[in-house]
């Protein structure tokens, strides 16, 4: 299963270390959007918000499949300039592509942080979507993926109050 705070951590820190991301952020669109206002430092890595469902064939191999993802955005400063669009997009991808790249190297180099934060990542669940004007005249890349990782469903039952049988009446 995978560790949320594990997760946005890792993703916090590829942002932190990479030469050419110049922010972080989490999709609560309040985070952002506040951030265009005063001092977001571009281009930036936003994290898409997870989901996912469980799956089990049986219930002994019960699997978490998670589906997550982040934008690589820059900012445009004058509307309608096509040449700054393409630019900005064809940098946007390759950053993304370094992300993607540098997920796949640490697991594969079994690094404890992406173990814990991306287990079941597979580079063929990569997909990528190019986005435009959005934020206040950015552009750049979404990128999604899958983690695909057991998960115990075994029923602790020191975490629940005992059940009380009501009196037959």
């Amino acid at each position: 299963m995978t560790d949320v705070s594990a997760y946005l951590q890792y993703f916090r820190n590829l942002a932190n270390l990479h030469m050419n991301i110049n922010d972080f952020y989490v999709m609560d669109i309040n985070e952002p959007l506040n951030a265009m206002r005063s001092c977001m430092k571009f281009p930036a890595l936003i994290m898409n918000t997870l989901e996912g469902s469980l799956a089990a064939n049986n219930l002994d191999n019960v699997m978490d499949n998670i589906h997550g993802g982040f934008l690589i955005i820059d900012h445009l400063d004058h509307v309608d300039d096509f040449i700054g669009e393409m630019v900005i997009l064809q940098n946007t991808k390759k950053l993304g592509i370094d992300v993607i790249s540098r997920m796949n190297y640490d697991l594969y180099k079994c690094e404890p942080a992406a173990i814990k934060a991306i287990q079941g990542f597979n580079v063929n669940s990569v997909a990528y979507q190019m986005v435009d004007g959005i934020f206040d005249n950015c552009f750049g890349f979404m990128f999604t993926y899958a983690l695909v990782s057991p998960i115990d469903l075994s029923c602790d039952l020191n975490k629940w109050k005992p059940v009380i049988t009501p009196l037959p009446s």
